[in-house]
């Protein structure tokens, strides 16, 4: 059966190399690279015991691969459920709550990214890459331009994003070690409602990824039940 502790590097490895192929130019080996994401998505699949719906879902993304919205799918999939399972297998195998919140904290700022693109204030993201605005000013930014735009949960996504990001970013390692743990699933179980609300979000907003919110809910609850 896969490990995990097999699939980490690879995971991260490809998630970087995707994410610089679709906005960096870096568009050599395009066909191993997306060999290499189906393996991995196939191997993550198994992992967690997600009865092929995080499988089928890379193969649909590939299968479209050059049309709109594709490739940035594609990306979300594999670099969000990478970082919150290895948030969990930090936590669990490495007994690392720092290293679970800095993964929490990479896929929640990456989702936040995807909702702002979506939403037409990405000037927010680049604010805040720039030094301009902390990331809770630029969070609450975000939540306000989406309830201007009618999104009801704006206020609940913009404290979950938050939650589960600090626990990383600001890890205090001077907390006593029975108050890390319960810290780091807490941020894992914030991290994984940004990640699906994100999804509903931009639903609303007529911008969904292109794949099926209800298979990747099942992924997120198998990840869930790693905590």
């Amino acid at each position: 059966m896969v490990t995990f502790a097999a699939l980490d590097q690879r995971l991260s490895k490809d998630s970087d190399s995707l994410h610089d192929f679709l906005w960096q130019g870096k568009k050599a080996g395009e066909s191993k690279l997306r060999a290499d994401i189906q393996k991995d998505l196939r191997d993550l699949d198994a992992y967690l015991s997600a009865a092929g719906k995080l499988r089928k879902a890379a193969a649909v993304l590939d299968r479209t691969w050059g049309e709109p919205g594709a490739g940035e799918s594609l990306f979300e999939l594999i670099n969000h459920t990478y970082n919150l399972t290895a948030a969990t297998d930090h936590l669990g195998r490495r007994r690392d709550p720092k290293g679970a919140g800095e993964h929490v904290a990479d896929a929640v700022e990456s989702v936040s990214i995807g909702v702002c693109s979506n939403a037409g204030c990405f000037e927010l993201v680049q604010d805040w890459e720039s030094g301009k605005l902390d990331f809770e000013t630029y969070a609450g930014k975000l939540a306000d331009h989406l309830q201007r735009k009618g999104i009801a949960r704006a206020g609940d996504f913009k404290r979950h994003l938050v939650a589960a990001r600090n626990f990383g970013r600001s890890f205090d390692a001077t907390a006593p070690a029975p108050e890390q743990r319960p810290g780091a699933r807490a941020a894992i179980s914030n991290g994984l409602w940004a990640t699906l609300a994100s999804v509903s979000i931009r639903k609303r907003l007529d911008s969904p990824p292109r794949f099926s919110y209800e298979d990747f809910a099942a992924v997120l609850e198998r990840i869930a039940r790693r905590i």
